[in-house]
């Protein structure tokens, strides 16, 4: 394998906080544009939470996750799921966490002939 040679340009501060976090992590600048350089071969696209960066995307978290859309998504596929087998949706407004923990607490203790 024949070696090339990369040259960029980045602000010097950017540069050295990159290189302190790479470090800390336990790889080289090189490791890690290497890295790069090979998912972008393999997989022809590069990876999503970068691409979302480079577009200047900040909904979007470490691992390439919309979280506000997936969220979403997710409350419309249990929204369906209850409409499908009948149960009663949940009703519409903030739920106290201390309620739940108690009626949950309470179900279970029902279970085990507790209650």
């Amino acid at each position: 394998m024949s070696a090339a040679q990369m040259n960029i340009r980045m602000d010097s501060a950017l540069k050295a906080s990159g290189n302190a976090v790479i470090a800390e992590l336990g790889y080289t600048p090189s490791q890690v544009v290497r890295a790069l350089w090979e998912f972008a071969t393999v997989q022809g696209t590069l990876p999503p939470a970068l691409t979302h960066l480079l577009r200047g995307d900040q909904t979007v978290d470490a691992v390439g996750n919309d979280a506000p859309n997936r969220a979403s998504g997710g409350a419309a596929i249990v929204s369906t799921f209850y409409q499908k087998v009948g149960i009663e949706g949940p009703v519409d407004g903030a739920v106290d966490y201390d309620e739940l923990r108690e009626l949950a607490a309470a179900e279970q203790l029902e279970k085990w002939g507790l209650a």
